[in-house]
């Protein structure tokens, strides 16, 4: 009888302990949390479309920077206006954009693409260009690789500080050979400036893969 009463207050243990672990995972199946909605908030087909053709209307005003007439920094405003927007807009709504405010963006942003295609056309030369062709040239490239770095901020492989720290050395060195020079760069400068602006296209288009 001692037997069977240790076999039967086995059973009960094993039947409990059974029971006890089904109750322990349902109830850590109704407590498990969600799934992340990583993927819903990472998702943000308007906004994206938005900011892509922004860097597209960046890049190409950059790139027909000379070509311009004279409104480069018009359209440059015009092109910053609508970043803000764009980020006022998100700001308000969780970091998403409306059907509307994406409609309105986008209507923007067909306004400045209308306006490069129409303003393309050598611009008069200014009294500086007229002056200083070569330092001209050296600053017309630096203010392209600029607004290169800047539309491409967030393409840039984590390294948009260093290339933007490079580019503004540019600059400062232009100034110092043209103080030098009584105002004037000399042929050898202007190539040694040209050759530390390609390799920085260079190293631009690199960070891009």
């Amino acid at each position: 009888m001692k037997n069977i009463s240790h076999v039967g207050s086995a059973v009960c243990a094993v039947i409990a302990a059974s029971l006890f672990a089904i109750v322990s995972t349902q109830g850590l199946a109704k407590e498990a949390p969600k799934e992340p909605q990583a993927k819903a908030h990472a998702a943000h087909p308007r906004k994206n479309e938005v900011m892509n053709r922004d860097r597209h209307l960046a890049k190409e005003a950059n790139k027909d920077y000379g070509d311009l007439s004279g409104h480069y920094n018009q359209i440059q405003k015009q092109d910053a206006a609508i970043r803000k927007q764009t980020r006022a807009d998100m700001a308000a709504n969780g970091g998403h954009l409306t059907k509307a405010e994406q409609k309105q963006l986008n209507h923007e942003e067909s306004g400045v693409q209308k306006e490069i295609g129409a303003d393309k056309g050598a611009p008069p030369k200014t009294q500086f260009e007229q002056n200083h062709p070569r330092r001209a040239e050296v600053l017309h490239r630096d203010n392209r690789i600029n607004g290169e770095i800047n539309a491409d901020a967030g393409k840039l492989g984590g390294n948009y500080g260093s290339l933007k720290q490079q580019q503004q050395s540019i600059r400062p060195q232009e100034q110092s050979d043209a103080k030098a020079n009584g105002g004037y760069i000399t042929k050898s400068q202007q190539q040694q400036l040209n050759t530390e602006e390609s390799q920085l296209n260079q190293e631009i288009k690199a960070d891009h893969k």
